[in-house]
């Protein structure tokens, strides 16, 4: 195990054990640094490692702290949209079924958030995710071919993400999130074995490279027993 992972599983025993609790302020870099005989880079690493878990919630300027729920592997930060599969990586088996994988011209909605002509094509991808066998999310992208490319329904059966940042060399940049409730439809009670009277939290959100393009707008639904979304607010003074 690398010395920065292996870090950073004390430091998850000692917040799943309760000695860190939740909001509690973790010891700073140069403390942990000396503490386990290592370089702050090291435990820059192992940080960055706990807050890609959702374990602790990093504050510029004021430090890490322990996640409000850290013992809830469902749990996200509105800031995170990394994609499923690279999200829930270390918290159980990603599988995923497409229900559906076309090429098609966008609707006015569709052009007017990706950014492009209503002649550009789009791929509509719209797919089920399982955790650990049992259903997650239901998640419908769609994705202008001027930005993506090659994309296939083989490759919509794993990451996508890996594939824009792996095999397309592009880099995710920042999102733009909206978050609400909604009743299930026929879909979310089929699929996520919603009853009639559930609720489904929504995630509507598009996606942009780091060069300011826009290659994503999507729609995702979770079942409201499946996780929360936590939206946390840094205040400068």
């Amino acid at each position: 195990m690398s010395r920065y992972k292996d870090i950073a599983k004390n430091i998850q025993d000692r917040i799943q054990s309760g000695e860190y609790k939740p909001n509690q302020i973790l010891p700073s870099q140069k403390d942990l640094a000396t503490e386990f005989q290592t370089s702050r880079v090291t435990i820059q690493k192992s940080l960055d490692e706990l807050s890609n878990k959702n374990l602790i919630i990093r504050k510029q300027g004021s430090g890490s702290f322990v996640a409000p729920n850290p013992l809830s592997t469902l749990d996200i930060l509105s800031s995170q949209y990394e994609g499923t599969t690279q999200l829930f990586r270390d918290k159980g088996t990603i599988t995923t079924k497409v229900l559906r994988f076309d090429i098609r011209l966008p609707q006015k909605k569709e052009a007017e958030r990706l950014n492009i002509s209503d002649t550009t094509p789009v791929y509509d991808v719209f797919r089920l995710r399982n955790l650990n066998d049992e259903p997650y999310e239901l998640d419908q992208s769609i994705m202008p071919l001027s930005v993506i490319t090659d994309l296939t329904e083989q490759i919509a059966k794993g990451s996508i993400y890996n594939f824009i940042e792996n095999n397309l060399g592009l880099k995710v940049g920042s999102s733009t999130r909206k978050i609400s409730a909604k009743k299930p439809n026929d879909d979310d009670i089929k699929y996520l074995d919603c009853k009639n009277n559930d609720p489904v939290l929504q995630v509507s959100q598009t996606v942009s490279l780091t060069d300011g393009r826009i290659f994503e707008y999507s729609h995702t639904k979770h079942r409201y027993d499946k996780g929360s979304i936590i939206v946390v607010n840094n205040i400068e003074k």
